[in-house]
């Protein structure tokens, strides 16, 4: 069976552009340093969007002859993670 992953890829590339377009508005230069402060709900969702691609991509496999086994044992880390227990909690 082939399979597209074009939906995938390009998830991956807008979530990445959004995240990326978001971190550049916010970057202050302060005596020549450069700072980055920013509310974590504004980035949330491209975080969450990337890392559900990377898991899907993790546990894909490919039984074909050349084909690509799935990770074993990946770790995902979560963004914001203090707000999503706070948010199972309640």
């Amino acid at each position: 069976m082939n399979v597209s992953m074009d939906g995938l890829r390009w998830q991956l590339l807008r979530s990445y552009n959004s995240l990326t377009h978001k971190l550049n508005s916010k970057i202050e230069k302060d005596w020549g340093e450069k700072e980055i402060t920013i509310d974590p709900d504004y980035i949330q969702k491209e975080m969450d969007l990337m890392r559900s691609c990377i898991v899907t991509l993790a546990f894909m496999y490919d039984k074909r002859e050349g084909g690509f086994k799935e990770l074993e044992d990946p770790k995902f880390e979560s963004f914001n993670e203090d707000e999503e227990e706070f948010e199972e909690e309640v």
